[in-house]
């Protein structure tokens, strides 16, 4: 079980060194790493005010009352406002020194900040993410062991794609299918919408799924994954309908070759950029450098995109309990791409990969 009031203090003497007097959530991931509640975003406010010192106050619609009291294990004091009232009369007695330093979720809707400035007015504004980063990034084991669950339950699924991949079948149908397949074996929902991309599709990297249907000869690229518990995965393979041209192979096994010196270069205490660069060099040897145009990672967890990101001029120290995406790519404008992600974690013994499905071209 999640000790959110660990979570609480933790952050909480953070903020004390780093002279932040309160913090104030919205609805997102950092409410629900720190509280285990998660709502909707919408035109009622919605708050969670974390002071560095004292118990955090939850401000929510009346709407909510059940079910933030229900939480097994409550890490805070509710209030909660009937529709007509204004919630920011309940947040303005709680703010009770003139001036200061408040960091506010930048995920919060920007009429709502501005309805809260005045309980504010005295104060400078930082973003909350500076904060949370800080306790996010360091998954305890039990965080790893969701995250390491969530590959699995994606791998499953990619082994299952290769039954539908065929000429006439279009790249949104395959979408439908991952989603389908993702919640059957447990997922709560999507963790972003499915990328497939097939033929020339494949040369953009966050192509938008759309109605072309595979012909024989085509590189079908998928990259997906599911929120499993709150966590996310996120994985990506190629794969070749009939056989695939010795140029294909070639860029493929670039690729492959990337994603296994990025892998072989995680280690605690190097930089994240040492990563990124691991993996480029292995590109650029096959001479294919200019073709990789994005970063070789990003951090993964309850968001599916957080720190830390793994690209050049992060200098940030890999620790361990750290998550993140290993992604190299290649794509030739116009003709293909390809792209091998999986996620890893960085345990005591080193890193540890959470996708396990084949790295091998695969040709169906």
């Amino acid at each position: 079980m999640v000790d959110f009031i660990a979570r609480i203090k933790k952050i909480q003497a953070i903020m004390k060194r780093q002279g932040t007097e309160y913090m104030v959530l919205a609805p997102s991931s950092h409410l629900f790493y720190l509280t285990g509640l998660k709502t909707t975003a919408d035109e009622r406010v919605q708050l969670f005010l974390v002071p560095a010192e004292g118990t955090p106050v939850m401000i929510l619609p009346e709407m909510y009352r059940e079910m933030a009291t229900n939480l097994e294990k409550k890490s805070f004091h509710l209030l909660t406002w009937a529709d007509g009232l204004d919630p920011v009369d309940l947040l303005l007695p709680l703010i009770n020194k003139p001036s200061g330093i408040v960091a506010i979720d930048e995920r919060m809707w920007a009429g709502h900040f501005l309805s809260i400035r005045k309980a504010f007015a005295g104060y400078e504004f930082m973003g909350a993410s500076a904060l949370m980063r800080q306790v996010r990034m360091i998954k305890d084991q039990n965080e790893m062991s969701i995250l390491e669950k969530a590959g699995g339950l994606t791998d499953k699924v990619m082994g299952e794609v290769p039954t539908v991949l065929k000429p006439g079948i279009s790249e949104k149908e395959i979408a439908f299918f991952v989603e389908n397949k993702l919640k059957e074996y447990g997922a709560d929902e999507v963790s972003f919408k499915p990328i497939i991309a097939s033929g020339p599709n494949t040369s953009s990297p966050h192509h938008n799924t759309g109605e072309r249907k595979l012909i024989l000869g085509d590189l079908v690229v998928l990259d997906f994954g599911g929120l499993f518990q709150g966590y996310c995965s996120d994985m990506t393979r190629t794969f070749s309908i009939g056989k695939a041209s010795e140029e294909v192979k070639k860029v493929y096994n670039a690729v492959k070759e990337a994603n296994e010196a990025g892998f072989q270069a995680v280690q605690g205490g190097i930089a994240c950029e040492k990563v990124d660069e691991a993996a480029r060099n292995a590109i650029s040897r096959a001479g294919y450098g200019q073709y990789f145009v994005h970063r070789t990672g990003h951090g993964i967890g309850l968001d599916v995109h957080e720190d830390p990101f793994l690209v050049s001029g992060n200098t940030e120290i890999l620790k361990v309990g750290m998550t993140f995406s290993i992604e190299p790519g290649i794509y030739l404008p116009q003709q293909f791409g390809v792209r091998i992600e999986d996620i890893v974690g960085l345990s005591e013994k080193g890193p540890v990969r959470f996708n396990n499905f084949p790295r091998e071209l695969i040709e169906v």
